[in-house]
């Protein structure tokens, strides 16, 4: 809601259809726009020079609309039907996943004169079996047959500008993936996976890790070092997190932090870094997918570009895609 209500409430103050895929979000970014008109209406907005017209509030409209790979046509339906026989154009910030793929799609299906899109979340974009006309990649007749694979799009996503912006934020996620790897071990030597896949822990917290600790017997690690008691901690908040059944003792993650944990954090930050190294060539592979989609679908005179927009620091996923008809 918050690109929408710059867009409509700003000198430009463009009419804004803002889509929300369920009721829940659409009455969040409903909130937040009755909050900002107040805001807007008040003295400290005076005092800096904004003049508000009650008229504004008028150019935002929300609406709920699941937008997939196949629902160009309902959208194209759905902006006529909000500004007849305007001009328009489709606009998306931080767009996760194959909803990029999407609304690149509604344009290059539809009468919109412009699309403007910084796409997000890699990990979440569709590719074969499914059939080609309804994967998120690739979208270019260009790119027919590539293929990227689950691991290489996580790659993608990975914040490398962050890394020296935030040094400690980054040694603590080499350490939690070290330690995640050491519960895949345990997982495997001890037979819990079923076929031999392990649980996807996902996201551990910092206060589930905090209830942890104080769940683990002080007896159990009094002689253990505290990267030692620390592994401990997180294998038991994973496996809660997860509802997992198994739950090794105390002892045996102090055994096998011993065993495998004194070079593998070092292993673990050197394979994770030349892996996060690939991630633009990824991301690079699809922005030039995407770009030579539209390229196919603007026409001969039309404009399309693709560069870098906010400081990676502060957005790891920069990169706008803006596509023109004339």
């Amino acid at each position: 809601g918050y690109l929408s209500r710059v867009l409509a409430y700003s000198s430009a103050s463009l009419p804004v259809l803002a889509i929300d895929s369920s009721d829940t979000q659409q009455r969040g970014a409903e909130l937040l726009q009755q909050r900002t008109i107040k805001r807007l209406r008040g003295p400290r907005a005076a005092a800096g020079g904004f003049k508000w017209d009650d008229r504004r509030a008028e150019r935002l409209v929300h609406t709920v609309m699941h937008v997939s790979l196949d629902g160009a046509a309902q959208l194209a339906e759905r902006a006529h039907a909000t500004a007849p026989d305007a001009r328009w154009l489709l606009c998306g910030l931080h767009a996760c996943g194959d909803l990029s793929s999407a609304v690149l799609k509604a344009f290059a299906e539809s009468d919109a004169t412009a699309v403007v899109l910084v796409p997000c979340c890699y990990n979440h974009i569709s590719e074969a079996p499914r059939e080609r006309s309804a994967v998120g990649f690739p979208l270019s007749a260009a790119m027919h047959g590539a293929r990227i694979g689950q691991n290489a799009l996580k790659t993608a996503c990975q914040a490398t500008s962050r890394w020296d912006a935030s040094p400690e934020a980054t040694v603590d996620a080499f350490r939690r993936n070290h330690m995640r790897a050491l519960l895949h071990l345990m997982v495997a030597q001890n037979q819990i996976a079923p076929d031999g896949v392990a649980p996807a822990v996902g996201r551990v917290t910092n206060s589930e890790l905090q209830t942890a600790r104080m769940q683990l017997p002080a007896c159990d690690t009094a002689n253990a070092s505290a990267d030692e008691r620390e592994f401990a901690a997180y294998a038991l908040a994973a496996l809660t997190k997860l509802n997992h059944a198994w739950r090794p003792t105390a002892e045996q993650c102090i055994a096998c932090y011993r065993q495998h944990g004194s070079a593998g954090l070092q292993q673990i930050a050197a394979a994770w870094t030349l892996k996060a190294l690939a991630g633009p060539l990824i991301e690079c592979m699809l922005v030039v997918d995407r770009a030579l989609y539209l390229a196919e679908h603007c026409g001969s005179a039309g404009r399309v570009r693709a560069f870098a927009l906010f400081d990676p620091v502060t957005s790891p996923r920069n990169v706008v895609l803006v596509a023109q008809r004339r």
